[in-house]
């Protein structure tokens, strides 16, 4: 961890929302889930998406940080110094795995890539919306903390940076929207995995051996032009850390959408020239919970990690399909 922890010139608050699961009994297990929850869709729904029951709390940690600690650092020495039943999750820590994935002051991000100088907010400050109408949801506001603008963290010197009493502010975290919290910081981003699956998320051939006019295995089979490899190389940068489900309305709603972080799956195989399954993917996400249920918001845009315009490809899919 950077200087500031070490020296303690300034300090950040971490506003925790914490969860501890309660036991399941015998006869929760038997029983599943809601009997009036929809289980006829391919995509999902039923128990998987339960809400889990447990003891729900805010707990605040303030510790010395500098303005370029991450997130995750000022998790970890918490983690190691403060409370050891913190739970998260992380694993290479570097914005490449999409493992750590939270909602920070209400929005979906990386702990690992998020910084206190771009996240801690004043008490006070207002929140404005920006050129698209898009304010942060979630308790910040309602706890004092109010949340940054929608398309990400404010430039650097837009507001204080230290305050009289050395305090940088406060950062609120929660679980990652959208998705049953297991403990505290920690979702289960199974359904998005079980999705994605669906989709059959692999390179689909004809299975034909090509040979060339001599009898040899063609080895130039499946070259690629340069434009053709540009159609799907960003969307071969996907980590499926959720952020995009995190944002989206329509699956945090809980209804039973296939969900952006599928359809983008989907659309980086179906604009590969080297696979033959196009039609079958189209027929597979053309459906009420597929395509359909897209409702065209384009919040899974806004703070994707990697760069990928969410939105845009998945109404390029929407085209594709009407152009069948």
């Amino acid at each position: 961890m950077s200087g500031g922890i070490d020296n303690g010139m300034t300090t950040v608050t971490l506003r925790v929302h914490r969860f501890t699961p309660r036991q399941e009994r015998e006869r929760d297990r038997a029983r599943g889930g809601s009997p009036f929850a929809k289980k006829s869709s391919p995509f999902g729904g039923g128990a998987a998406r339960r809400r889990p029951r447990g003891k729900q709390w805010v707990q605040e940690y303030t510790l010395p940080a500098s303005p370029q600690d991450t997130v995750l650092d000022c998790l970890l020495a918490i983690k190691r110094g403060v409370d050891p039943t913190l739970a998260f999750r992380y694993s290479c820590g570097h914005g490449m795995c999409g493992s750590d994935a939270v909602a920070i002051n209400g929005t979906p991000t990386l702990l690992c890539t998020a910084t206190v100088k771009d996240w801690a907010r004043r008490p006070g400050a207002a929140a404005t919306a920006d050129d698209e109408g898009f304010r942060r949801t979630g308790d910040a506001a309602e706890a004092g903390s109010p949340a940054p603008e929608a398309e990400g963290p404010e430039p650097d010197g837009a507001q204080d940076a230290v305050g009289a009493d050395g305090s940088l502010g406060v950062i609120e975290l929660s679980a990652l929207p959208g998705f049953p919290v297991q403990r505290d910081l920690i979702a289960d981003i199974d359904p998005m995995l079980d999705q994605i699956r669906k989709l059959k998320p692999y390179l689909q051939a004809d299975g034909v051996l090509a040979t060339t006019a001599e009898g040899k295995v063609d080895v130039f089979e499946y070259l690629q032009r340069p434009e053709q490899l540009a159609r799907y190389e960003m969307l071969s940068n996907c980590i499926a850390c959720g952020v995009c489900e995190g944002s989206c309305p329509v699956f945090a709603g809980g209804d039973a959408f296939i969900g952006p972080a599928a359809l983008i799956t989907a659309s980086r195989f179906i604009n590969d020239s080297r696979d033959t399954a196009t039609e079958a993917r189209l027929d597979a996400i053309d459906t009420a919970d597929g395509i359909a249920a897209c409702q065209s918001v384009r919040a899974c845009s806004r703070e994707c990690p990697r760069g990928i315009d969410v939105g845009e490809e998945i109404w390029q899919l929407i085209a594709q399909v009407k152009e069948r």
